[in-house]
């Protein structure tokens, strides 16, 4: 019997007002292309009575359990209420990397990262964030370096990641237990 590769959604989807259709076209995307498509846990009705801490906490446990049995990660890492991706996101691509998976990432606005940074820059042309003062990073890559500069660089829309994402879960498989 052939496995049939998981491909973990990560993004912020499940915060668009149809976040289950938009979640569904994603996974039947997937199957086109030889993949079974993984959407973040979404916790059943009875869990709605949960306090809020609790049920955050379901949440969190579910999607680090889909994230274990899935071959890879497909992360959308679009500008997400402000001008870098979803932190939830970038931490489900961290972990999933800390477990060996290969993880994938795209976004809609390919610019560099300090192109969406509202930024002054001083007389030696570092450039600094007008709401923190902080230096803006500037290696002309489309998100942070640490997911932006790793084996796979950032694609251009879904369908691109798709295919480095099947192929490269054709090489993994995930660890039994």
């Amino acid at each position: 019997m052939t496995h049939k590769p998981k491909a973990y959604l990560a993004g912020p989807a499940v915060f668009h007002p149809a976040a289950k259709a938009l979640l569904d076209y994603l996974a039947e995307m997937c199957g086109q292309h030889g993949m079974e498509g993984v959407a973040p846990f979404e916790p059943e009705a009875e869990h709605s009575a949960l306090p809020p801490a609790e049920l955050a906490a379901l949440i969190r446990s579910g999607n680090m359990a889909r994230i274990k049995e899935c071959d890879v990660v497909i992360a959308c890492v679009s500008p997400f209420r402000g001008p870098g991706a979803c932190p939830g996101t970038t931490w489900e691509m961290g972990y999933a990397e800390g477990l060996g998976k290969p993880v994938v990432a795209w976004s809609e606005d390919m610019r560099p990262y300090k192109d969406r940074v509202p930024h002054d820059q001083d007389e030696d042309g570092r450039s600094f964030c007008r709401q923190h003062g902080m230096l803006v990073e500037d290696f002309g890559l489309a998100e942070n370096l640490m997911y932006a500069a790793g084996p796979c660089v950032v694609q251009p829309d879904f369908e691109a990641a798709l295919k480095i994402a099947g192929e490269l879960a054709g090489s993994h498989r995930p660890a039994a237990g």
